[in-house]
């Protein structure tokens, strides 16, 4: 049997009755291919390939290899460490499809042709980019043209450890929890005996296995235990509005209790999450002034006390900064997003030691552009997730899903459509009927540099969602944003 193996830089083929060289040693002294050229399924030269890819290695060099053995049977194409079939070889190319990388960012990657156990090292100068897909797909609530009634207004929502999803469902009258499966399968979880009011924040303790809600009917915390749902206890809260430091049931908080669809408003004094040890924020308003607001920390024993930095007593519109939503960062920086027309929109900073800074956005009315910091613009943000170096925004009368970097601030739109052009904001410009969801995809490119910084915005609009609320992150490459325009969840994939 013939078979093709890579040693100390030379190329033998094992015959059964003799070894010769498929090349002569001038042309193989590294166990590399140098001349190596990548085409599309139609035949045009290129240097970068997303996941699904069809693509053709041509060099003559595969001549020799290809009357050596079989490389369909015996060899495999790795891209980095990923290893994909040969569906065909002859001549001189070889042809393959490339894999889904789980990279977020366009990125250069090696292609190696593997063969048993050694690598030969295809064009290792050449700048082969990958580029991951962001495709946008309704996992629950939206069938045949139209809500299928899944969901009243899906707000908030977490993630247990197996990608489970937990959303506040709001309603005029009271508000329920629903469990969604990564099937997209939805089922009741807590709340349909009529046990909560208006439900403003949601988190999980995956460790104590609890859930948290904030309820700013009661303006309570209320723990659930997630193995016996119908289980709630009171975490914290007298059951009246107040500001009050205490344990339990001493001490006081005041939500907001705006429902998390407005397509002009946003959502203000609310938001609730956990750090890595249980300790839970959420975000409010002070009893007597509309404009001022904190964060309150509340432990796993109910202590409540204010988190030192939170605090706003605005005196110009720069500090407007009413928290709508929040998350708690693996360094234990605190994120909040807030804003309303013509006060500061967008993401702001909580360090341990209490320094409080702008990340994102800027005093504005609202709108959608990228860039880093103040360039950035929002239109009401009502919720955010952190996952690695990133946060996730769900900016809510934008329709769409930002990316921002937790350091540097920059800002990218992942999917939607902007300010305007959401089906409850587009007023006249509507069609008959409305605008309906779109599901689509796109490709991330090469480099921003190479497209310009609004790049995004326009690729964006391949997915089209309405009024934003709520956002959960299971990993960088895999977000579910809660939609209470179209009253469904959408599955946003990075990859």
């Amino acid at each position: 049997m013939k078979r093709l193996i890579v040693s100390t830089g030379l190329f033998l083929l094992l015959l059964t009755s003799c070894v010769k060289w498929p090349f002569s040693k001038e042309d193989a002294p590294s166990a590399t291919i140098e001349d190596v050229t990548m085409y599309d399924s139609l035949g045009k030269a290129i240097k970068d390939f997303y996941a699904g890819r069809l693509i053709r290695l041509v060099s003559d060099k595969f001549i020799a290899l290809n009357q050596a053995g079989d490389l369909v049977k015996e060899g495999f194409i790795q891209f980095d460490t990923i290893k994909v079939p040969i569906l065909k070889a002859e001549k001189n190319y070889i042809l393959t499809r490339v894999p889904i990388m789980l990279y977020t960012l366009s990125i250069n990657v090696s292609i190696n042709l593997l063969i048993g156990n050694q690598l030969l090292r295809l064009c290792p100068r050449c700048n082969f980019t990958y580029r991951p897909t962001v495709r946008g797909q309704i996992l629950a609530g939206y069938a045949k043209g139209m809500p299928d009634g899944t969901f009243r207004e899906p707000a908030e929502m977490t993630l247990d450890g197996d990608g489970n999803i937990y959303v506040i469902d709001q309603d005029a009258s009271h508000d329920v929890i629903l469990k969604v499966t990564p099937a997209g399968a939805v089922t009741p979880f807590a709340g349909s005996g009529g046990e909560f009011g208006r439900l403003v924040g949601i988190g999980l303790d995956r460790s104590r296995n609890c859930l948290y809600v904030a309820d700013a009917t009661v303006q309570r915390i209320l723990k659930i235990d997630i193995g016996a749902p119908a289980t709630i206890n009171v975490l914290a809260g007298s059951g009246m509005p107040g500001n009050t430091d205490g344990t339990g049931t001493a001490a006081s908080f005041k939500f907001g209790s705006e429902r998390a669809y407005q397509p002009g408003g946003n959502d203000k004094g609310q938001g609730l999450a956990l750090d890595a040890t249980g300790n839970i924020y959420v975000g409010e308003v002070y009893r007597t002034d509309p404009n001022a607001s904190q964060i309150r920390k509340i432990t796993p024993e109910g202590i409540v006390s204010t988190l030192p930095g939170s605090r706003t007593s605005p005196t110009g519109d720069a500090e407007v900064r009413i928290p709508a939503g929040l998350t708690v960062s693996s360094t234990n920086d605190l994120f909040y997003v807030s804003g309303f027309s013509g006060v500061f929109q967008g993401i702001t900073r909580i360090a341990p030691d209490g320094t409080r800074s702008s990340l994102a956005g800027l005093v504005h009315a609202e709108s959608l552009n990228d860039g880093t910091g103040a360039v950035a613009q929002f239109s009401y943000p009502k919720a955010i997730a952190s996952y690695g170096t990133y946060l996730y925004v769900a900016d809510g009368s934008n329709g769409a899903l930002r990316r921002i970097n937790n350091s540097s601030g920059q800002v990218i739109t992942l999917a939607g459509v902007g300010h305007r052009n959401t089906n409850s904001q587009c007023a006249g410009g509507c069609p008959p009927g409305g605008l309906p969801p779109v599901e689509g995809s796109y490709w991330m490119p090469v480099s921003v540099a190479l497209v310009g910084p609004d790049y995004f915005e326009e690729a964006a609009r391949a997915i089209r969602m309405d009024i934003v609320g709520g956002v959960a992150a299971r990993n960088d490459g895999l977000i579910y944003v809660s939609d209470d325009g179209y009253r469904c969840i959408w599955k946003i994939t990075v990859y």
